[in-house]
């Protein structure tokens, strides 16, 4: 007796069926062109309907030539998008930025640690000199604050006088009338020699 195995039957699809199939995967394939080509052809119609019909029709009709060339348009984009993304440009793109993003943060990061450290060395400064007695350098001479020449202490800008030990604050030229420091012994402006008292 032979043995005669039977093989499966494999059902072949349809003509319809694949018919069907290949459509489909046409306009999936070519689903851009496909809509280019209808919108083309309604805005060349509208177009043609505008130029036809005068300036009452042209009128009319202006909104939907206009909606049919930003409907090609934002298919035009959308099928860039598509191939960018499948051929993995968006995707490069993204982890462009991402790393891009990561060594910013990490600079920002270490410029922010060492201004720290510098500022706890500042603060741990101040501290040991406050602690000892001695008055900071950082204290004594606080940045655009106007201090008194006598006794350092600060002053309110264009004042005469200082509000804690009275001293003269600037010393007017006899000569010129040029407002000097109460250290000058002789006038920046014309030259004059100052009397030795403030």
């Amino acid at each position: 007796m032979s043995d005669k195995r039977k093989k499966p039957s494999v059902s072949r699809p349809s003509f319809g069926s694949r018919v069907r199939r290949a459509m489909l995967r046409f306009l999936l394939r070519s689903w851009a062109g496909f809509l280019l080509i209808i919108l083309t052809a309604l805005a060349a119609l509208t177009a043609y309907q505008m130029w036809r019909g005068g300036l009452v029709v042209a009128l009319s009709l202006i909104s939907q030539f206009v909606t049919n060339l930003i409907l090609i348009a934002a298919v035009l984009v959308i099928w860039r998008l598509v191939k960018m993304w499948q051929s993995g440009a968006i995707k490069d793109m993204l982890l462009d930025g991402m790393m891009q993003g990561q060594t910013t943060i990490k600079s920002t990061v270490q410029d922010a640690k060492g201004a720290l450290v510098s500022l706890g060395r500042d603060v741990q400064e101040d501290l040991q000199e406050i602690v000892s007695g001695k008055p900071a350098p950082a204290m004594m001479a606080v940045s655009g604050a106007p201090r008194c020449p006598s006794c350092n202490g600060l002053v309110n800008a264009g004042a005469g006088f200082c509000a804690s030990c009275g001293a003269a604050l600037s010393r007017t030229c006899p000569r010129c009338g040029r407002v000097l420091t109460p250290q000058a012994r002789f006038c920046d402006a014309c030259g004059a020699r100052l009397g030795s008292g403030k």
